[in-house]
């Protein structure tokens, strides 16, 4: 607790700040007049009453080492159609979608291999909405679940979920970071994958040393991408997805270097979406990607 004096002159200080702000930040100098009214410092307390997930949902807390939460997140951002997109609704919306399909028998699912002994792996919860009904009806088969899909130790609603999160963007447990690689995700129309299979066959060059050199490209200005379409929103599409490994700095660099990229082209750019259209320009197949992904947006 604060003396008289020193709340006396927070609140001064509280006062200058919101009259020097005033014309230039009319909302930050209303916050700041409110915390210096008495009791203001409520408005910084954290209702824990409130709910903490979307209503109709439960929040699952996957305990992962921090560069996979980072990856995940990463991944699900990239995936997205939209700027406006978090992670964990993205996230909650895979798990709410494929766990329904894993009870139907649809969809198998691997188990989560268990950290080597004596490694210390340290964990961080990555926090997803998820269906509630879902998740409730995954806890209810989990006894069964677990047997049919051949588990060594018990299911449970955080193996099952950080499988399939981690199956959907093309990723393998890992309790310890790559120190020079990064995992990178393509979901791409089938028949434009298989094309750019065959090109890479026939030129006997691997995904990741092309798309490393467009990302040097691009981050030396001398290349830029284009704007890959989307499928109109609600409409069906199936994706082949081509994960690979690439130089962990450059796609640090290149998603660095994408909100100045959005800028200047006025589209939304992401590390996936640059690999995707190197490939197809370097390939000649802008006829059949057109022709793949459609009149979306």
């Amino acid at each position: 607790m604060a003396s008289r004096s020193e709340v006396q002159r927070t609140r001064a200080h509280l006062g200058i700040a919101a009259k020097a702000v005033r014309d230039t930040l009319p909302e930050v100098a209303e916050t700041l007049e409110a915390l210096r009214k008495p009791f203001g410092s409520r408005l910084l307390m954290e209702d824990r009453n409130a709910p903490r997930t979307p209503a109709g949902t439960r929040n699952v807390t996957l305990m992962v080492p921090p560069h996979m939460r980072d990856a995940l997140q990463e991944a699900a951002l990239d995936a997205a159609n939209s700027d406006d997109a978090t992670a964990p609704k993205v996230l909650g919306a895979v798990l709410s979608a494929k766990i329904p399909q894993v009870l139907a028998g649809d969809l198998a699912v691997r188990e989560i291999p268990r950290d080597p002994r004596h490694t210390g792996t340290t964990k961080v919860g990555l926090n997803v909405p998820v269906d509630a009904g879902v998740v409730e009806e995954l806890r209810e088969q989990l006894p069964e679940l677990g047997e049919r899909l051949g588990f060594e130790s018990k299911a449970s609603v955080l193996k099952v979920a950080l499988r399939l999160l981690l199956d959907e963007y093309g990723m393998e447990y890992e309790p310890a970071r790559h120190p020079d690689l990064a995992q990178v995700q393509l979901h791409v129309p089938p028949r434009l994958a298989a094309a750019i299979r065959e090109k890479l066959a026939e030129t006997d060059t691997d995904l990741r040393s092309l798309v490393e050199e467009g990302y040097t490209k691009v981050l030396a200005g001398t290349w830029q991408p284009y704007k890959i379409p989307k499928a109109a929103q609600g409409s069906e599409y199936e994706r082949d997805r081509m994960p690979f490994r690439a130089s962990r700095a450059l796609v640090e660099s290149v998603r660095a270097k994408c909100p100045e990229l959005k800028e200047s082209l006025g589209h939304r750019v992401t590390p996936p979406s640059i690999a995707l259209d190197y490939l197809i320009s370097e390939f000649g197949l802008e006829d059949l990607a057109d022709a793949e992904f459609g009149s979306g947006q």
